[in-house]
């Protein structure tokens, strides 16, 4: 077991449940970044390194739950200021899955639990699997995971439908405002907008840097081609003798069609 601190970190050890006899080492601190977001506060937010791969936001807020009340529990591929992406689907979701090791952060209802955490004994190890919060593994885990990507097709339905229903609501309103600024107003002036048969390219600051990138690129293109000047003329001189080659091809074909070709009027 390791012991102490590290590189800032505070070192707990976690077992898996009582009868473990290895365990995983997590590496605690503060959470103290530039960026201020208002769902991780510093005062209330304990960032956590080497989570394992069975722990999930549930398990992690049942093992912290005994030293104060936790608000949320935040789970990320890897350490990051900002709130974790929001699935508004629950069939068709949009963000990959977190798997592996990851990180955590731990957001208490009570900024002096932190300090209760961070204080904990090293060599005393959390427990995460109880008897009274388990965490299933393996086999089991494997049959609750797969029975649960099984779709209810009510529900899925109901949320296919309650999405179409807002689609065409935004919709009705984008048509009834295109219909509005194409009516001339009370003085004769009708607003042009981006939107029909030439909407022209947006100006957004994306669709700007993507168009100097193809530029760039054609140019750097241009100027390999002839970056030399005997890269140049060397170039100039094969297309001249394509050209003459061209040109004695021709004479052939002509002069092959006026030997073929008989005039005999009298016959």
């Amino acid at each position: 077991m390791i012991e102490g601190e590290l590189c800032g970190y505070k070192v707990v050890n976690l077992k898996f449940d009582e009868n473990s006899t290895s365990c995983h080492h997590l590496y605690m601190k503060r959470h103290s970044v530039r960026e201020k977001y208002p769902e991780k506060p510093s005062d209330r937010t304990l960032f956590i390194l080497g989570i394992p791969p069975y722990c999930t936001e549930k398990s992690l807020k049942n093992l912290f739950t005994k030293f104060g009340a936790v608000e949320s529990v935040f789970i990320h591929n890897k350490p990051t200021s900002s709130a974790p992406h929001v699935e508004n689907s629950k069939f068709f979701k949009i963000h990959p899955e977190i798997k592996g090791f990851k990180v955590a952060y731990i957001v208490f209802k009570n900024s002096l639990t932190v300090e209760e955490v961070m204080e904990v004994k090293s060599f005393e190890p959390l427990i995460l699997s109880t008897s009274e919060h388990p965490v299933t593994l393996g086999f089991k885990k494997w049959c609750i995971e797969y029975n649960n990507r099984i779709p209810d097709p009510e529900l899925m339905q109901k949320e296919i439908d309650e999405f179409m229903e807002i689609y065409d609501k935004q919709e009705e309103n984008r048509t009834a405002d295109e219909k509005a600024k194409a009516d001339p107003d009370d003085e004769g002036w009708v607003t042009v907008t981006r939107r029909g048969r030439n909407p022209g390219i947006s100006r957004k600051e994306s669709v700007g840097k993507r168009i100097m990138a193809i530029e760039k690129k054609k140019r750097l293109k241009k100027e390999l081609l002839n970056f030399y000047r005997f890269q140049i003329k060397e170039s100039k001189m094969n297309q001249l003798m394509k050209l003459r080659e061209k040109f004695e091809e021709d004479k052939k074909k002509i002069a092959v069609l006026k030997q073929s070709r008989k005039f005999k009027p009298f016959k």
